[in-house]
């Protein structure tokens, strides 16, 4: 009996510990996105408008390039998926927890940088166009880089219980997290893929307004 009260106490103060690092995942990005909106303010307008998709060349021709989506997408797999290996090789570490909150940090900073500089340049049509521009890919890309750092602090949690679950306990959890990151992987690679072969043709659309 006093073993599995203490159990569920330890089990509290892992689930506390767990939702303190949420907090500080949503304070991250909060944060990271205002100081986006705020760097692309201090910027001259010169250097803001020509970034990503607001520059006015890359509009100009990709209203009359045909895309090539295997191309884009071994380009995109090439450029994307270095920093996800990156925070799988993470997790099992003491720097997994920072490093989810680094990545997820720049994903709100370049966001809200962009739809500042969209705003700044286009009004109204900029929102549209940087939205769009991300549209559908980061409905998968964000809650991948978010479940990695959830992931980080559930395995760091567990490292920090100590040694009383031994070597099994060990195993599981390191067969937990490699299922966890083969799923993971596969919610990405359907990102990249959508980037590929949807986002263009979204893209495409919005420009005809422009």
């Amino acid at each position: 009996m006093k073993k599995l009260w203490r159990m569920s106490w330890q089990q509290k103060g892992i689930s506390e510990h767990e939702s303190l690092w949420i907090k500080v995942m949503k304070i991250a990005l909060l944060v990271s996105f205002v100081a986006g909106i705020f760097a692309a303010n201090l910027m001259g307008h010169d250097m803001i408008s020509n970034a990503g998709v607001l520059n006015d060349y890359f509009i100009e021709k990709f209203q009359y390039t045909q895309v090539n989506g295997e191309n884009l997408f071994f380009y995109i797999v090439g450029e994307r998926l270095p920093l996800l290996f990156l925070l799988f090789v993470l997790l099992f570490t003491a720097l997994g927890i920072p490093g989810g909150i680094l990545v997820l940090g720049w994903q709100g900073f370049s966001i809200g940088f962009m739809l500042s500089t969209g705003i700044a340049k286009y009004g109204v049509k900029g929102i549209l166009l940087v939205l769009g521009g991300l549209f559908p890919q980061y409905l998968f890309y964000i809650p991948v880089y978010v479940f990695c750092f959830c992931l980080a602090v559930f395995i760091r949690q567990r490292f920090c219980r100590g040694n009383e679950g031994g070597f099994p306990e060990r195993k599981l959890m390191y067969g937990m997290g490699l299922l966890a990151m083969g799923a993971l992987l596969a919610v990405f690679l359907t990102g990249i893929f959508l980037e590929s072969y949807v986002n263009p043709m979204i893209l495409r659309q919005i420009l005809k307004i422009f």
